[in-house]
Parts: C-alpha cells; structure tokens; sequence
C-alpha cells in the first residue's frame, strides 16, 4: 500500500509528488494517458521548432512557477511583441496598424519548450513513480485505506488519494463509493476546465518573414478562423514559428481545411512569404482527457477556486489539487503550482495527526 497516490500527471500532479520526495513521503502517480503534462504539450516541427499545443505563457506575478522554473535550472525569456500587430475588423478591408514598444513585460515563455518543466518534474520525482496509461473508473473508501480500481481491473491501495484532475472530469470519469457530499458533486459538475474546447495552432517557417518589414507578428481577427496570431519564434532566435488561436467554428473542419484557411490568412496579412511553411499543427482540446460527455458551456474560470476544493474527504484520505482548485490564479500554470504547495501543506497536517 502507498502513502500517497496521485491521480493525474499534469503540471499540478507532477509538482504535488515534486513537493512531497522533498518532504520524504512516498507517492505514486497514475496516469490515464500515454504522456504526461496533461495541458502542457509541446511539439516539434520540420525544422525542431518547440511550439506549444497547451500552456504557453505567463507573467511576472506568477512568482510560484518563476521560482519552480529557478529550482530546475530552465530558463525564460520575453515574449516577442515590439512591433507592428494588425487589428482586422472585416476581411474585405485592410487590417489596423498600430506600433507596440519594446520591453512592455507582458508574457513570458520557457527557453526550449513549456515541456521542458513536466521533463525535469519527472526525472526530479522519480520515473518509477510514475504510471502511465492507467485510466481510472473507481475509487472506494476501505475505512483505513483507500481502494482505487483502473478500467482493466487493476487495484490500487493508499493511505491519501490526491485528485489532480479537472474536477468536471473527474465527477464524469469516476464512480465514488460511498458518493461524495451532493454540494461538492454539484460544483464540480459546474466547474469551468481551462482551455476544454480551445483550438491551438501553430505554423512553422524557415525564416522571420514578418520581422523584416517591421510586424510583431501579433494579430487580433474579428473575421478570420484564427482569432489571434503571436511570434513564436524561439529564445535563440534560430527556429521561427507563428502560432495562436483558431475560433470554435474550426471544430467543423477538416485538419486540411483548416491549414488551408490559416495559410490564406496569413497570406493576407503577410503577403506571399507566409506560404512557403515548414509545418503547420494545431490540437483541438475536446478528448476525453479533458472535455467530459454531454459537456456544456460554463463561463470562463467558473467556480474555480471554490472553498470546497480546499476541504479533505472520504474520512480525511481524499483530497483535491489543480489549477481550477486554486483561489488565486486559477486556470493558469500558477494555480496548478500553487494548489500544488497548499495540498501538500494539507498532506503533512494530516500525517502528522
């Protein structure tokens, strides 16, 4: 039996078990999918560009993921802004212009990839300790213990089970025994998940075509599929990327089809030079390992941080650690690290009782 499991190898998961190897406490992760990062994830184009699918920037006042990123040695760098971004109202009519200055400390990004924190967590806590495809379907409160029950049958003992899981997932994916109170099923079933439904695209060029010509690479699109473009070219400046947002209307399409019609934006804006394209990706954020069955709309960062998310249940032996759990920065990298340090604080009151 294992003191401590953690269900979820996300950036909150990982940096709970980070914390706890710290502390000298014994925890293994189990996670459904065959990566870890849950909603980090970082690719590689034709010409080894890291561009991100998920999580991609943060601030200065996120100063819990500033000071993890300083404990493992990964460095960070400005996002790229200065210059000229365009502002397209209607597609028949030229874009707005407007000049963004230098040194506007606006977003950051990780040197090599946002990956590179869920590579060095792992190699931190242990690879031992981590399960990967391990999709679970039950868990039952055995009194002294907690069981846990994976989809091929497989059982799991521990003496404190940490959910490290969106919690509107988790209620769709999980049979409780005995159920959990009804006003935290009811929360949980009405918690925004970050980024559930999010379309991330990247496109990955040979050279800064943009930047010759005095453009940021930023553009904002009323009209377009893609709704915002950002440079992401990477800290070295020898790899050179483009990448944002595509709108909801995107699911519809085929993955050719949307190439296709960010190409031509792009063109748009940037003239011929944006369609000689080392790569293009991008990930809709609709499987399972995010969106629940018969998911409906909830506003953004809706009940997150809720009070109940912070309390133990199953007789003390169950508690709740994620980015929607956490009252500050919620939905962010920051809240998943942060409610990363007050699970763990929860963890220790509880052993030491």
């Amino acid at each position: 039996m294992e003191d401590v499991i953690i269900i979820g190898g996300g950036l909150s998961g990982l940096s709970t078990a980070y914390h706890l190897k710290k502390e000298n406490i014994s925890f293994k992760i189990l996670e459904s999918q065959s990566r870890l990062g849950g909603r980090i994830e970082t690719i590689y184009g034709n010409q080894n560009t890291p561009m991100e699918m998920g999580a991609t920037w943060f601030s200065k006042e996120h100063k819990n993921l500033i000071q993890l990123l300083t404990d493992l040695k990964i460095g960070y760098f400005e996002q790229q802004s200065e210059g000229i971004a365009l502002f397209e109202t209607i597609s028949f009519e030229p874009p707005q212009q407007y000049f963004v200055p230098a040194n506007t400390h606006s977003a950051y990004r990780v040197q090599g990839g946002t990956y590179r924190i869920i590579e060095k967590l792992h190699q931190n806590i242990g690879k031992e300790n981590v399960i990967l495809n391990t999709e679970i379907v039950e868990i039952i409160d055995e009194s002294e213990s907690i069981k846990i029950i994976d989809s091929s049958g497989n059982t799991f003992r521990c003496k404190l089970l940490i959910m490290a899981l969106p919690p509107k997932l988790l209620i769709d994916t999980i049979l409780f025994s005995p159920s959990l109170p009804q006003a935290l099923y009811q929360v949980m079933q009405q918690t925004h998940t970050w980024m559930s439904g999010s379309i991330k695209f990247s496109v990955e060029y040979k050279k800064p075509f943009w930047k010759k010509n005095g453009f940021s690479g930023s553009v904002y699109s009323q009209s377009g599929l893609a709704t915002e473009f950002y440079d992401h070219s990477s800290f070295e400046e020898t790899k050179f990327a483009l990448k944002g947002f595509l709108n909801s209307s995107a699911n519809h399409y085929s993955f050719i089809t949307r190439k296709e019609k960010v190409i031509e934006q792009l063109k748009h804006y940037f003239g011929n030079e944006a369609q000689d394209i080392e790569s293009y990706n991008d990930k809709i954020w609709n499987d399972k390992h995010i969106q629940p069955n018969n998911d409906v709309f909830l506003p953004p960062h809706f009940n997150n941080g809720h009070p109940l998310f912070r309390e133990s249940y199953m007789n003390n032996k169950l508690l709740f650690t994620g980015t929607e759990v956490s009252p500050q920065f919620s939905g962010y990298m920051e809240g998943g690290i942060i409610a990363s340090i007050t699970v763990k604080t929860s963890i220790l009151r509880i052993i030491e009782k």
